[in-house]
């Protein structure tokens, strides 16, 4: 359904309204935005429309090849999302507090996400025609969760038998010339130890098409009821894993000048281990999965600091931050510390809402924020990083506002990116163009 049109464009030319049906491009049916995109690139197109009084257009379109129709939608995918269809010994959702927001307990699987955002998906749910339409618009790179290769092992994890279609599947889209993101979801005594070595070494045989390998620990909440049992790694088995991975990575630095294999910053930071330089993560292909994160923030504070101002005038800034990151955020703050006439702290926040071993910022949620806070940092400024928000909105897991949370606790709360650059430009606003232009 159409949302609305672009000004001057071809949509608005035909007479193309709001509540009008694009039916189709040249017979092609059109269920998502990247149908639209691609049928509607040629120079010479035939559109099927239903207008809003069910009357079926048929449009020829004389245009320049890949200029836009200019057609606005609600939505990237016009209908229901592709779901999950696994019940993975570790799902999150599955150990989600009861009452949260609905949209929170839906469990997607759709390759078009992928594609378009880089969420990870198991490839267990493809049908043919989606494998076909894969193959067709090239849709690369696309984010696959693997956790491992062993066929009866990952169908176990999976708890669906056509988890074990796991190197069936990578060899199809290395046939089709797909570039593939793999992720590791690594539980201890699951798939660690041998059972990791073997995966990697096996992933490794579909490089280039498989492009980096990313290993996270497995989260696991308070909520785990009726699940089975799985346990958090220790500092010292991260210290293992950080040993395995650097000889790896030493490999396939020479095997295909890369690494290849990168380690979530979580296992550096529960192994008390400094984090290595940007080159270990190369082109810092899983950012987004919280692999080198870290090491952007440092370098991007190592960058502003020599630009930070002598002295300013007298300020308090409180600074909130999950427990994991609590170390990060501490040898931050000694450096600003540094700063005449600022006085800042930090504020660790423990994760009473999902309890368990969840203690990554991004988790957080409001009401655990409040209860910290109280009313004794009433009128202080207090920042929050934009991670604990619902992407385009201003609120947390737990549907609370900023506003809520400036209105319970009284605090000047203020959520800034995660960057160092932000950070800086939050906590010195009277230099901050300053500090951007000499920057």
């Amino acid at each position: 359904m159409v949302k609305g049109v672009r000004e001057n464009s071809i949509a608005e030319e035909i007479g193309i309204g709001e509540g009008d049906i694009l039916l189709s491009i040249d017979g092609n049916e059109i269920n998502d935005i990247l149908d639209y995109e691609f049928y509607s690139q040629e120079s010479s197109i035939v559109l099927e429309i239903k207008k809003t009084d069910q009357q079926l257009w048929t449009v020829e379109v004389e245009k320049d090849y890949d200029e836009d129709l200019g057609f606005i939608f609600e939505d990237l995918v016009f209908g229901d999302i592709k779901r999950c269809n696994n019940n993975c010994i570790f799902c999150f959702i599955n150990q989600l507090p009861a009452k949260m927001r609905k949209t929170l307990y839906i469990k997607d699987d759709d390759y078009r996400y992928s594609f378009l955002f880089g969420n990870f998906i198991t490839l267990n749910n493809l049908e043919e025609k989606d494998w076909e339409k894969i193959t067709k618009m090239r849709l690369s790179p696309l984010y696959v969760s693997v956790h491992c290769t062993q066929d009866k092992l990952r169908a176990r994890i999976f708890n669906n038998p056509r988890a074990g279609n796991i190197k069936r599947d990578l060899q199809r889209l290395y046939d089709a010339g797909i570039e593939v993101h793999t992720q590791i979801v690594l539980c201890p005594g699951i798939n660690d130890g041998q059972v990791l070595v073997e995966s990697i070494n096996e992933l490794a045989l579909y490089y280039p098409s498989v492009r980096s390998i990313g290993i996270v620990p497995v989260g696991l909440t308070a909520h785990r009821r009726g699940l089975e049992e799985i346990r958090a790694f220790t500092g010292e088995e991260a210290q293992e894993l950080i040993h395995l991975v650097e000889k790896f990575q030493h490999r396939f630095r020479r095997e295909f000048d890369t690494g290849f294999v990168y380690l979530a910053d979580e296992f550096y930071l529960s192994a008390g281990r400094d984090f290595p330089g940007s080159a270990y993560y190369d082109d810092f292909f899983q950012v987004e999965n919280g692999i080198g994160l870290v090491r952007l923030f440092l370098d991007g504070f190592t960058e502003v600091e020599p630009l930070l101002p002598v002295q300013v005038e007298e300020k308090e800034v409180y600074l909130i931050t999950g427990m994991l990151a609590l170390p990060i955020l501490n040898a931050v703050a000694d450096r600003l510390h540094a700063v005449k006439g600022l006085s800042l702290h930090v504020i660790p926040v423990e994760n009473e809402f999902f309890g368990g071993n969840v203690s990554v910022t991004g988790l957080l949620t409001g009401q655990d924020i409040i209860s910290k806070l109280g009313t004794k940092y009433a009128g202080k400024m207090v920042l929050v990083p934009e991670i604990i928000l619902k992407e385009g909105q201003d609120v947390t897991l737990d549907d609370m506002s900023i506003e809520d949370m400036k209105d319970k606790t009284g605090a000047d709360i203020r959520v800034v990116e995660c960057s160092a650059l932000s950070l800086v430009k939050a906590i010195f606003p009277e230099c901050a163009e300053e500090t951007v232009s000499r920057k």
